[in-house]
């Protein structure tokens, strides 16, 4: 057989990636106020206005830093899976540009949470009240700081079980101003052991395999008090068959789960959790939240 349809394929795919680092090469400048060698300032800003003409318009420091965050997560994860293919799945990552990246691309979780919360009083009134978020697999604690800043009279505890994570959080969680209100713990979600503690809590899906939901939902509600939030947070559907299986790459090579919201809806309703619905923050994640019974 021929190797020219092989090439043709792989140079075909180059484009993608040549164009996201070009957007993360423009994004990187603008938020370093950097302006560059002129003649290749100009030409990322020709690919940038070629993938959309007006991607860059309105976004604040938050959406740019995230999105370079975002941008700089694939491609050290994608060098990750071309140096290493055999390896263990799971979450095991030591590199630190991947444990930050991928931090600081959560903080956008918690400004998708406002937007829902704005949408219901309810949950409105319980983020503004004096009470305590639980943020599941916290990792670098970006999340963590978040949801601090946006929720003052919340206290927030971040569990994880990846040390080389925690170790980064207690440095960034320091650094923030906000080590009084933010607790982190070693800890997985399946032993946890906390009792109607808290008023929110949040699950990242993508990155818990079936058998831990199993072991954790149960606990995960004893630990919210009466009335409390489960947001089960999932990757949206993707338009095709390459983007579904490079989504379900990714999320096994992180040793979770593709969830699919009739999965989750499914699962939250087993353990008996109720008013369950889906809600879109937007971009390539979904909310599928449910309540502890009062």
């Amino acid at each position: 057989m021929s190797v020219e349809p092989l090439m043709a394929a792989a140079l075909r795919l180059s484009v993608s990636v040549d164009s996201l680092a070009a957007l993360g090469a423009e994004l990187q400048l603008r938020q370093e106020g950097q302006d560059g060698d002129p003649r290749v300032r100009a030409l990322l800003q020709d690919v940038v206005r070629a993938t959309g003409p007006r991607l860059l318009e309105g976004l604040d420091d938050l959406q740019e830093s995230s999105t370079l965050a975002l941008i700089r997560a694939i491609f050290r994860q994608a060098m990750d899976l071309l140096e290493d293919p055999a390896r263990e799945v799971g979450w095991s990552y030591r590199d630190r540009e991947i444990l930050q990246a991928q931090g600081q691309v959560s903080r956008l979780i918690v400004h998708g949470m406002g937007a829902m919360a704005a949408q219901r009083p309810e949950l409105g009134s319980t983020l503004q009240q004096s009470g305590a978020f639980l943020d599941i697999g916290t990792g670098t604690g970006w999340l963590a700081i978040e949801a601090a800043c946006s929720w003052p009279s919340l206290r927030v505890v971040g569990i994880d079980p990846w040390e080389p994570a925690l170790a980064l959080a207690r440095r960034n969680i320091a650094q923030s101003g906000l080590a009084a209100r933010i607790e982190v713990r070693l800890q997985r979600v399946d032993e946890l052991d906390d009792r109607s503690t808290y008023s929110l809590a949040w699950l990242p899906g993508p990155f818990i395999d079936i058998g831990v939901a199993a072991r954790a939902l149960p606990r995960i509600q004893r630990a919210l008090k009466p009335g409390g939030w489960l947001v089960f947070g999932l990757n949206a559907p993707v338009p095709g068959p390459l983007e579904e299986a490079l989504a379900s790459l990714r999320v096994v090579r992180w040793g979770g789960h593709a969830w699919t919201p009739q999965e989750v809806t499914e699962r939250l309703s087993a353990f008996e959790f109720e008013d369950i619905e889906t809600f879109s923050p937007g971009g390539p994640i979904l909310f599928i939240v449910g309540r502890r019974g009062h």
